[in-house]
């Protein structure tokens, strides 16, 4: 029988490390054991896994760094898919991760059979495309072009005026669904659903975050720009010059 994949279990207590192991190998996965956090870039480099679950509190290294290491890795690596597994549980803590770019976010103590499902939804929004996503008029394209906004989905690229803009992965599918339905209005709950595909306590906070960063990185802009409805949500409003 074929592995589904590898996944990348960074996690220092060993008895919750081998717990893991156990449920990733019935559910036909191949588990990498790191516990330590001083080789995860080499080995996402030489493995290739096809996620990564990193614990928070390691004891060489925070995961928040690690996180935001992997992040900056040349591509492909640093599109790979990280699930944060850890007993800090604070929506703070949850904000900061998805802020760095992590894909889901598990607390301890945990149910196994959660975790495996919540890698295999990781696995399968990541190895889609987001335009795929079945929101309202979503665009079956990989890429989208308005104005002098550019999203290639293939080499999840960004470019403003022809100027490379360094997003996050979900910063970068946020965008791509707002532009693929410009002048639609979603709620916070709706872009949960429809980019997350999850929801947890403190998650709308995420979604501002998010936005809140697009608009620092992306900048002011004549044609375009993503519109606040207050007390509503948002949209990606096409400015139509007579």
């Amino acid at each position: 029988m074929n592995s589904e994949g590898k996944i990348l279990v960074v996690e220092d207590e060993t008895n919750i490390s081998e717990v893991v192991k156990l449920y990733l190998e019935h559910s036909n996965y191949e588990a990498i054991q790191l516990f330590r956090g001083g080789h995860v870039l080499k080995t996402i480099m030489n493995e290739r896994p096809s996620l990564v679950l990193l614990d928070i509190m390691l004891p060489d290294i925070s995961g928040y760094e690690l996180c935001e290491q992997i992040r900056k890795m040349d591509a492909p690596f640093h599109h790979t898919p990280i699930i944060f597994l850890t007993a800090k549980g604070e929506s703070l803590d949850k904000l900061r991760g998805f802020n760095l770019g992590v894909d889901d976010y598990l607390v301890k103590p945990f149910d196994p059979n959660e975790l495996i499902a919540r890698i295999k939804a990781v696995l399968r929004r990541t190895m889609q495309p987001p335009a795929d996503m079945t929101g309202p008029q979503s665009s079956p394209r990989k890429w989208l072009e308005m104005g002098n906004i550019m999203i290639d989905l293939e080499q999840y690229r960004v470019t403003v005026g022809g100027n490379r803009i360094e997003l996050t992965p979900k910063e970068i599918e946020l965008l791509f669904f707002l532009m693929s339905n410009p002048g639609r209005v979603f709620t916070r709950e709706d872009l949960l659903g429809y980019v997350w595909n999850f929801d947890f306590t403190g998650g709308t906070r995420t979604v501002d975050a998010h936005v809140k960063n697009l608009r620092k990185k992306l900048g002011q802009h004549e044609t375009w720009n993503i519109q606040t409805l207050w007390g509503i949500g948002y949209s990606f409003e096409v400015v139509q010059h007579v």
